[in-house]
């Protein structure tokens, strides 16, 4: 028996942009001490184009602003929480606050470096990166958005950030039209609520919606692909429909994904009652696994379609 191959979000990211930076050399990629398959052909074919830092994250940073006023398009590569946190007063001064045409890719989004414990977790991201003026942040659920992202991120000339997730994820958008620069993708239609979701959660939020099908309630998906600026148009369109909203992510509840969205609802005067699922305010030290870890704390599908029934039951 053979074992499907499934291609990550990030190798298939770096497929589309080594084809555009072999047309455009302007274009450069520095990376601080992380390779990847798909960067191999960066090493050996753009040598010129193909820089690395080390585990130096702030002088990856620096180095890319020096790049990027010289007038190249700059692409940093690194694990999600060191091109985020370890390196924020530079990304913060030196790149948003210049708006250059940077853009960090982060690897590993939530607890996809699960047994590394929090040194190693990307569960604060969405809160201190959507802080800063400027700054696109982009968060693709399969392959397919990360190989359009590729594109969608070199047409735009502001400040970028990217979460990806570290394995492959099964696609969900493969031989589908979807408009991924819009920000926000309708993966599943749903008439009595709508679960938004971002990254590998878009995943678990269509396993919840089948669960919840089977319980007579009707629940769509929405995937907040881009995480700011988001959509707010195209998502308030979507919800305005459905009675109830649902919001789920593998990030810490204070300033993530739902709180944004929640923002969106007071500021709007949208009263379309709002439940928000993620990580609670807390460190996580369990091993077992990353979906051992969503059982624990209230992530997976099942655990979700519960918090949902109950919620429903209770308004």
């Amino acid at each position: 028996m053979t074992t499907k191959f499934i291609l990550g979000m990030r190798d298939a990211f770096f497929d589309v942009l080594y084809e555009i930076f072999k047309k455009d050399k302007s274009a450069v990629l520095i990376s601080a001490d992380n390779g990847a398959p798909s960067l191999d052909k960066f090493w050996t074919d753009l040598p010129d184009q193909s820089f690395t830092v080390g585990i130096a994250e702030q002088q990856l940073i620096g180095m890319a602003c020096g790049m990027a006023f010289e007038g190249r398009k700059v692409y940093t590569y690194a694990i999600a929480p060191f091109v985020t946190l370890r390196c924020y007063e530079q990304v913060k001064l030196d790149m948003c606050a210049m708006n250059l045409p940077i853009v960090n890719i982060g690897i590993g989004a939530g607890y996809a470096y699960d047994i590394m414990g929090p040194t190693h977790h990307t569960t604060e991201d969405i809160s201190i990166m959507r802080a800063l003026p400027n700054l696109v942040i982009h968060s693709p659920a399969d392959a397919t958005a990360a190989a359009a992202l590729a594109r969608i991120a070199h047409e735009t000339a502001s400040p970028q950030y990217i979460r990806f997730d570290r394995t492959g994820i099964p696609d969900v958008y493969a031989g589908r039209n979807v408009r991924f620069e819009d920000g926000v993708i309708v993966t599943k239609q749903g008439r009595d609520l709508y679960i938004v979701a971002t990254g590998v959660m878009v995943h678990e939020a269509l396993k919840a919606a089948k669960n919840l099908e089977a319980l007579g309630i009707n629940a769509g998906v929405l995937d907040l692909c881009r995480l700011k600026p988001i959509n707010e148009e195209l998502l308030l369109s979507h919800l305005q429909d459905v009675g109830r909203a649902v919001t789920l992510e593998e990030h810490r509840l204070p300033g993530g994904m739902g709180s944004a969205i929640a923002e969106i609802f007071v500021d709007g005067g949208l009263h379309t009652p709002l439940l928000r699922i993620g990580q609670g305010d807390r460190f996580i030290y369990d091993l077992g696994g990353r979906e051992t870890i969503w059982e624990l704390y209230g992530l997976d599908a099942a655990s979700v379609t519960d918090k949902i029934v109950r919620w429903m039951g209770n308004k």
